[in-house]
């Protein structure tokens, strides 16, 4: 039998997951505008714009490269907050 943490892995994933799973991801950024989400829409599926950043669906792997993209053209992130698997690849 499983225990809460086996659960609760499987279903955050780990930076070694190399499926195709679909993640409900929270970009925090200093503020949102039409080249951030461009930068953004290159890695992953934006679905909801707020106040200082987006919530995006987004493969495991393309984190970090959202990560390097935004930091590559100078602009400022606060936070990455991976929320919830959304697929189930």
């Amino acid at each position: 039998m499983e225990n809460n943490d086996d659960l609760l892995l499987k279903t955050i994933g780990t930076p070694k997951e190399y499926s195709d799973g679909v993640y409900l991801v929270y970009i925090e950024l200093y503020q949102t505008n039409n080249t951030l989400s461009k930068i953004i829409s290159k890695h992953a599926k934006i679905t909801t714009e707020l106040e200082f950043g987006y919530i995006c669906e987004v493969n495991m792997q393309e984190i970090p490269e959202i990560a390097r993209s935004l930091a590559l053209k100078n602009h400022a992130i606060y936070q990455i907050v991976r929320l919830a698997k959304v697929t189930t690849n």
